[in-house]
């Protein structure tokens, strides 16, 4: 039990560690790329070399983070089977030590109806001789205080007698239930006191084994994942990126750039130069964000029966990562991510995804679909049908299960439905590239459940413990309402008649 109590304690600490590690790594790498990122525009290969170096170090410090949380969990786990075991080890001691007391309570007993059975037999002895005028065995104190008559003496001693016998009969079933209680105590409560503590102690060893076990698993998996992030098959490992710097084409680039710096004269005629106005104001006069725009709007103003975001992002994804492990699992770089978010509402139709600083990493492209999607005023399976996808989800029978999301989907608003079939069209690309990526139709449905049903329930009752479950049910309906979509997106959506 220590043993435990010392482990949970260590992986705390071990946790926090780790947290504060994998946060200043990720603070210095975002800052160093800010920095750099102000200081060099335009910085040639050694420039992206770097940039990609310290976003390496980003995502080590995000897995790091992930790590400490995971260990977090291993150490709760540890301090409740510390808690657990404690309080088995405490109820069986003080059961042990009642039937101890009970064995002792049993012998105080037994001692006093013997002390009692011996004084009345030594009076009765006392009363036979004074009645049979003994002057050996009777005391002298007797000899000189004894004037009764010959009559009291005999009643004296039927009455001496009496109390022995009763004295006598107390005392053999005092000795009877001591000893029978003594019995009990040694060849059945004691040793299942002892089993008791032996098991308990058992348990708890066998638990703690299994959480070693299991921080043991996931310190592998997260140098697994520092190694893979250091060298991978995709070129952006540390060595691989020292790699690709050529300092002869930075210097030619850097020549090209600043070379005509001095100053030229220009024998042509001056162009007509067009005036370049702020992104600022040129939102104000291209008015078109995405994010955070209903579905039908978007169809109606950009006249797309597809929203452009969800088109390009797909398409990128099925051109560049279909073969990344963990698509759509993994979480691109937030600062990254933001940039692809604000041009994406700057001028969405001229976003090139094909460019090398966003197929670098393809986890931003997909990290921002996400967020458009959650970020829909009203997610792509709207919330009026909400619980209608929900009661449907929770038919056992697979076949009505999926004839009632049939049927839900038929009735979707035409925005909702043609992205809901362009995505589920996408998705089923992706699964059947899990050999690659390792992301099956059970995985991409956990991510989407939330994701494109809705997380945030409408509810004005205050928190509690019920509507937390509540909430958790309905999670797993969300999943299975979009795994079972998934798993039947030829039959619901009929592709062959596109």
């Amino acid at each position: 039990m220590q043993s435990a109590k010392d482990a949970m304690m260590f992986l705390k600490k071990r946790a926090a560690l780790e947290e504060e590690y994998g946060k200043q790594m990720m603070k210095l790498a975002q800052s160093m790329s800010e920095s750099f990122e102000k200081a060099h525009p335009r910085a040639g290969s050694y420039g992206d070399a770097w940039t990609s170096m310290l976003k390496v170090h980003e995502t080590v410090g995000e897995q790091r983070v992930k790590f400490a949380g995971d260990i977090t969990e291993v150490a709760d786990d540890l301090q409740l089977l510390y808690k657990d075991t404690e309080k088995s080890r405490k109820q069986a001691k003080e059961q042990g030590l009642r039937y101890e007391r009970q064995v002792t309570d049993a012998d105080m007993a037994l001692e006093k109806a013997k002390q009692k059975y011996e004084l009345h037999s030594e009076q009765w002895e006392q009363s036979i001789l004074l009645k049979n005028n003994d002057p050996l065995h009777v005391p002298r104190k007797a000899l000189f205080k004894s004037n009764k008559t010959q009559a009291q003496l005999e009643k004296t001693e039927e009455e001496a007698r009496a109390k022995a016998a009763s004295s006598d009969q107390t005392y053999r079933q005092q000795l009877n239930a001591t000893n029978a209680t003594r019995t009990e105590y040694f060849n059945t409560h004691l040793p299942n006191t002892l089993t008791n503590l032996k098991s308990i102690g058992d348990e708890c060893n066998v638990a703690l084994r299994y959480q070693l076990a299991r921080y043991a698993y996931i310190y592998e998996q997260a140098l697994t994942a520092d190694g893979y992030a250091l060298d991978n098959d995709d070129g952006l490992g540390l060595r691989s990126l020292t790699e690709k710097i050529d300092k002869d084409a930075d210097l030619e680039e850097y020549v090209k750039t600043y070379g005509g710096r001095a100053g030229r004269t220009q024998k042509n005629e001056i162009p007509y130069k067009e005036y370049n106005m702020s992104m600022t104001a040129k939102s104000v006069l291209n008015p078109n964000p995405v994010f955070g725009v209903d579905l039908a709007v978007l169809m109606e103003r950009d006249r797309e029966e597809v929203p452009i975001i969800l088109r390009k992002c797909a398409e990128a994804v099925e051109t560049y990562g279909l073969n990344t492990v963990g698509i759509y699992r993994v979480s691109g770089t937030n600062t990254q991510i933001q940039k692809l978010k604000n041009a994406f509402d700057r001028d969405c139709r001229n976003v090139n995804l094909h460019a090398e600083e966003h197929v670098s990493d393809i986890n931003n492209i997909t990290s921002v679909l996400k967020l458009w999607f959650r970020e829909l005023p009203d997610p792509l399976f709207p919330r009026a049908a909400y619980q209608h996808f929900l009661n449907a989800a929770k038919i056992e029978d697979e076949r009505m299960r999926v004839l009632g999301l049939h049927s839900i989907i038929n009735d979707l608003p035409d925005a909702n439905y043609a992205s809901l079939k362009f995505m589920m069209n996408h998705l089923d690309k992706v699964q059947q590239s899990q050999r690659h990526n390792k992301m099956g139709i059970s995985n991409l449905a956990t991510i989407f459940g939330l994701t494109l049903m809705g997380n945030d329930t409408p509810s004005i009752t205050p928190v509690n413990v019920q509507i937390e479950s509540q909430k958790l049910a309905e999670t797993q309906w969300q999943v299975r309402a979009v795994q079972t979509i998934l798993e039947n997106y030829r039959v619901i959506f009929e592709p062959d008649e596109e």
